[in-house]
Parts: structure tokens; C-alpha cells; sequence
């Protein structure tokens, strides 16, 4: 795996996806416009098809297998898909630092609150026309 970019999530390391495609994130736009959110079946399949795309296929299954074990929330699986597109952007990302070693509190979060991070994450990778599509769609459902 050295040779190929890779993302931390909750202590390991896992390949990203070569390249990512604009389907699954117009799906996840399209879903969040629709006011579904991740209490929703339709907003859980577009986080998931939108979270899948980020991970390398031969890596999904250590990586699906590992956040089951450490029972992640939508926050921090959307914030991999904010630091995959961050990557292939070649720029650091936001996240804030943390410095206790547990893990946060949090409450389920929305598709509009996960549009956000995928918002900010476009804009940092130089694609602010995904970001416009992404916001459109996230205003159209408020």
C-alpha cells in the first residue's frame, strides 16, 4: 500500500480510490435536495454509495469491517469522503484538532450537515461547480 494515497480513519490507514466519480455525489445532492437525511434509508444509500466511491475496492471490505468495530458515526464517515477528495485535490485538510484518544460524542447528523463537509471539501479541491450543484440542491430542500 505504500505506493498509493491513503486516508486515516479511527487509527488505521486504507488505499483511496484511484479516482472518484461525480455520480454517487450528484446521487447524494439529489437525495439531500429531497430533504432525506441519515435517519432516512434514501440518505444512508447515498452516504454509502458517496463513502464506497472514496475507499479502494480491494480495501472496502478491512475498511467497512472497521468502522463496524468501532461503531462510527455519519460525521466521521463523512469526514473521509471530505479527506479523500482533499487528497486527490493535493491539498491538507481542515479537520480540527483533537487531542483526547477517545472518540467524540455525536449526535446523527443530516445529509445537509454532511452536504457541508463535502461542500467545503469540493471547494478546497478546486470544484467549485460540484460545490455550487451541491448547494443548490441543499437549498432547494431547506
Amino acid at each position: 500500500m505504500s505506493d498509493r494515497l491513503t486516508v486515516e480513519f479511527l487509527g488505521e490507514r486504507f488505499a483511496v480510490a484511484e479516482k472518484l466519480g461525480v455520480l454517487p455525489m450528484m446521487r447524494f445532492a439529489k437525495v439531500a435536495k429531497g430533504g432525506a437525511d441519515s435517519s432516512d434509508m434514501d440518505g444512508l444509500a447515498a452516504m454509502y454509495d458517496l463513502l464506497q466511491q472514496s475507499i479502494a475496492d480491494d480495501e472496502w471490505e478491512r475498511f467497512s469491517d472497521h468502522a463496524d468495530a468501532q461503531r462510527a458515526d455519519s460525521e466521521e464517515l463523512m469526514q473521509v469522503v471530505a479527506d479523500v477528495i482533499a487528497i486527490h485535490s493535493g491539498r491538507p485538510t481542515s479537520r480540527p484538532s483533537d487531542s483526547s484518544d477517545g472518540s467524540q460524542t455525536t449526535t446523527a447528523k443530516s445529509a445537509g450537515d454532511s452536504s457541508s463537509q463535502v461542500i467545503e471539501a469540493l471547494e478546497a479541491a478546486g470544484r467549485p461547480d460540484l460545490a455550487l450543484f451541491v448547494m443548490q440542491a441543499q437549498g432547494a430542500s431547506a
